[in-house]
C-alpha cells in the first residue's frame, strides 16, 4: 500500500502487488466469506484474530444484525394498499386575488429591476425607488400571512 502519511509514492514504490491481491479477493467467491489479510501464509502463521476462529476466516455471525434493529427494506409490503390518490388541484385563477398580486409583486419587481438595470440604465429614480418598495412590502405581506403555530395532527406532508 501507500505510505500512511499520504505522501507521494516514490519512484521505487509499486502498488502492483496490493493491486492483484485486492482483484484477487473481489473475483473470490462471496459464499466463502470475507478473508483476512494474513490468509497467504501457511497454517501456522495464518491470522487468528477475534471471530476467525484460527482458520483465516472471519465469522459471518458478525456482520448479522441484531434482531431488533430493522433496516429500511426488513419489511413486508402491503398489498392490499390502494395507494394514494391526491385530490385534484384548484383552478389557477381560484386563488386569493391579494395573495396572486403580493406574489407577482414579490417575483416580479426584482425581475424588473434587473431589467432595468440592464437595458435602461438612465430609468428615472422614482420608479428605481418604487420598485424597490414594491418588492419589500410585497415580501413582507407574505411573510405576514406565514402561520404563527403549528395545527395538532398536522405532520407538515401536506403543502
Amino acid at each position: 500500500m501507500t505510505n500512511p502519511f499520504h505522501e507521494p509514492a516514490s519512484p521505487g514504490d509499486s502498488d502492483d502487488a496490493v493491486w492483484e491481491d485486492l482483484v484477487r479477493r473481489l473475483e473470490a467467491d462471496p459464499a466463502a466469506g470475507p478473508e483476512l489479510p494474513g490468509e497467504q501464509a501457511s497454517g501456522a502463521d495464518a491470522g487468528t484474530g477475534a471471530g476467525t476462529g484460527g482458520t483465516g476466516r472471519v465469522d459471518p455471525t458478525l456482520f448479522q444484525m441484531h434482531p431488533a434493529l430493522g433496516g429500511p427494506r426488513d419489511y413486508e409490503a402491503d398489498d392490499d394498499d390502494e395507494g394514494f390518490v391526491p385530490e385534484e388541484p384548484p383552478a389557477l385563477g381560484s386563488g386569493n386575488p391579494l395573495l396572486t398580486l403580493a406574489w407577482t409583486a414579490a417575483a416580479g419587481a426584482p425581475l424588473m429591476l434587473l431589467v432595468l438595470a440592464i437595458f435602461w440604465r438612465r430609468a428615472p429614480m422614482p420608479l428605481w425607488i418604487g420598485l424597490c418598495v414594491v418588492a419589500l412590502a410585497a415580501g413582507g405581506f407574505l411573510f405576514a400571512r406565514l402561520p404563527r403555530f403549528r395545527h395538532e395532527g398536522d405532520d407538515g406532508a401536506r403543502v
